[in-house]
Formats: structure tokens, C-alpha cells, sequence
């Protein structure tokens, strides 16, 4: 008996998150959110005095999250916020064409009466954050919705590599559903892979997933040149005024 319990203690123990674990959570919550915009410096003392934690951790961490893309480490050991780039974009949703289209051709026809009513209440979720543009609640609602589908595959490897990906892209699903037309279009998507779902048809649920792709890299694409030449124009301008003081 005494040696049962003991087992379940240690498996409790070994469930429980690491520090290193919650510090690379939080940071990428922070990242993913805004709080910390692209190319923000990551100061190690800093963060590690923030968090109130010694720099080793902290130092994991950012190693971690350079491996997702969501942070840059120069060859001094600078840390920083990567930069949001095409060539960023065309890779994370290259994987998420692959494997989202896998997982929805699988998971649509293995999917229960349960499942879909459950779909069906994430998707008037989605619909009510989509009217007030809440996009946090938007962005969570939407993983959830497409993740049940997903799951009804049961590779939940592949759904947790697809995870990854997703709250990766997150930074340019918020300067991508910057208006209100883009959130129709992106609502829009949803229903169609939702009637996809509905109807058990994994190769029309797999169409929706690489129309969305398309339609999103296009999208970005769109937005981050329109960046990158106001940037063109604001950053001169900046260092001549600079210049004059």
C-alpha cells in the first residue's frame, strides 16, 4: 500500500511543470501576445530579476523558444523578439498545410455526434468574438474548434506538433485580422470546415484547411510588405530628424 502511494506521488511530482516549463510558457505568452513586440531585447539579468529567478532557467528558456522561431539569439548571446517576416510565414504555415490537412482528412470522418455539437458551440463562440473583434477569446476559440476535429484522429503527436505551430502563428493572426472584413473572411472559413465536419468529409475538410492556408499566407504577405515600406519611409525620416537635434 504504502509503496502505491508513494509511486503516485512521484508520478504527481514528475506531471507538475518545471520552472523552466512556466518560465518558457510565460515568455512565449508574452511574445505571442504583444506584450513583448517583435525584435524587443531579452535581457537576461532582467528577465531572470523580473521573474524572480536565477538566469539559468531563464537562459533554457530562450533557448527553447529560439527552436520556435519566436526568438533570436546573436552570436554574442544577445537575445531578442524575432522579426516578423514572409519567410517566416511561408514556413510555419508550409508544416501547418501538411499536417492540418492530414489531421482534418483523418479526424472528419471518426468524429461523434458529441464531437460535432461541441464543434458546433465553439463555432457560435467564434462568431460572437468575431462580431466584437475580441481577438484573444477569437484565437483561443479558434485552436479549440479545429483541434477537436483533429483529435478525433487520435495522433495526438501530430496534433501537438500542430499546436506548436498555431500559437507560432499567432503574432500574424493579429496583424492579419486587423479589420473587420477580415474577420468575415476568417468566420467564413470556419463554417465551411465546420459543414465539412458535419458531413464526416475528410477530403472537403482537408480543401478548407489549404484554402485557409492559401488565403492566410496571401494575407500576410500583403500586410508585411505595407510594413516593411512604411518602415522604409518612417526610419529615414526618423534618422534625419535625429540628426537635426
Amino acid at each position: 500500500m504504502e509503496s502505491r502511494t508513494t509511486e503516485r506521488l512521484i508520478t504527481e511530482l514528475e506531471q507538475l511543470p518545471s520552472l523552466e516549463d512556466r518560465l518558457t510558457d510565460r515568455l512565449r505568452q508574452l511574445i505571442t501576445s504583444g506584450a513583448l513586440p517583435e525584435r524587443s531585447p531579452l535581457r537576461l539579468r532582467d528577465l531572470a530579476r523580473d521573474f524572480g529567478v536565477s538566469p539559468t532557467p531563464v537562459r533554457a528558456s530562450l533557448s527553447r523558444l529560439e527552436r520556435d522561431g519566436l526568438v533570436v539569439i546573436g552570436r554574442t548571446g544577445r537575445a531578442a523578439v524575432s522579426p516578423l517576416t514572409l519567410e517566416d510565414v511561408e514556413e510555419i504555415y508550409a508544416a501547418r498545410r501538411g499536417m492540418e490537412a492530414l489531421a482534418a482528412r483523418r479526424g472528419a470522418p471518426l468524429l461523434t455526434d458529441a464531437a460535432l455539437d461541441q464543434m458546433a458551440s465553439l463555432l457560435a463562440e467564434l462568431e460572437a468574438a468575431a462580431q466584437v473583434e475580441t481577438l484573444d477569446r477569437y484565437l483561443d476559440v479558434t485552436w479549440r474548434f479545429h483541434a477537436r476535429c483533429y483529435r478525433a484522429a487520435s495522433r495526438p503527436r501530430l496534433v501537438d506538433e500542430i499546436e506548436c505551430l498555431f500559437w507560432r502563428a499567432v503574432r500574424y493572426h493579429r496583424i492579419l485580422l486587423s479589420t473587420p472584413e477580415r474577420f468575415v473572411s476568417s468566420v467564413s472559413s470556419h463554417r465551411r470546415f465546420f459543414d465539412a465536419c458535419e458531413k464526416r468529409d475528410g477530403v472537403a475538410a482537408e480543401q478548407v484547411v489549404e484554402d485557409s492556408v492559401r488565403w492566410s499566407v496571401n494575407g500576410f504577405g500583403s500586410v508585411l510588405r505595407e510594413r516593411e515600406e512604411l518602415r522604409s519611409v518612417i526610419e529615414p525620416v526618423g534618422r534625419r530628424a535625429a540628426g537635426r537635434s
